[in-house]
């Protein structure tokens, strides 16, 4: 089952750095979790859908602010340890998040929890953002065993 957080359309101006340098804020689809052999056939995947760069979130970046990871080469000497799987969309257009989310249903794919750069969450400890998102995902699979019990 999939996961997204609160949709957040692309950001429509360009982010000033602290020097007054222009940040990047090209579609990104960052991995957080993944094995070499896992982010290799997901980017195989990616590419046959022309789906924006992909950038791997490293553990010594796990404690970071989401805006630090996405914009600076900042690194944390404790590294974050999480077996978690995530697929974090930065400025991706909905509608590319729907295909790569539907096609990825159809393919033997590892399934991450899904998630998109907010507003809210681009300030937040990438740390932090895994445990809500953990949090969040076990909640709605809950939910939906709970839904496929009263059906049976």
């Amino acid at each position: 089952m999939y996961q997204i957080c609160p949709l957040v359309l692309s950001y429509e101006r360009i982010i000033q750095g602290h020097q007054g340098e222009v940040m990047d804020t090209s579609p990104k689809i960052l991995f957080w979790g993944f094995n070499s052999d896992e982010k290799d056939r997901f980017n195989k995947f990616l590419q046959g859908l022309a789906a924006p760069q992909t950038v791997v979130i490293d553990p010594d970046q796990g404690h970071l602010l989401v805006h630090e990871i996405l914009f600076s080469d900042k690194r944390e000497e404790e590294p974050l340890d999480s077996d978690e799987k995530i697929m974090f969309f930065f400025n991706v257009p909905a509608e590319v998040i729907h295909k790569i989310m539907n096609e990825a249903k159809k393919k033997e794919l590892p399934l991450p929890i899904f998630a998109m750069v907010t507003r809210e969450n681009i300030s937040w400890k990438f740390s932090d953002l895994v445990d809500h998102l953990k949090k969040e995902h076990e909640f709605v699979q809950k939910k939906l065993k709970e839904k496929k019990r009263r059906k049976n």
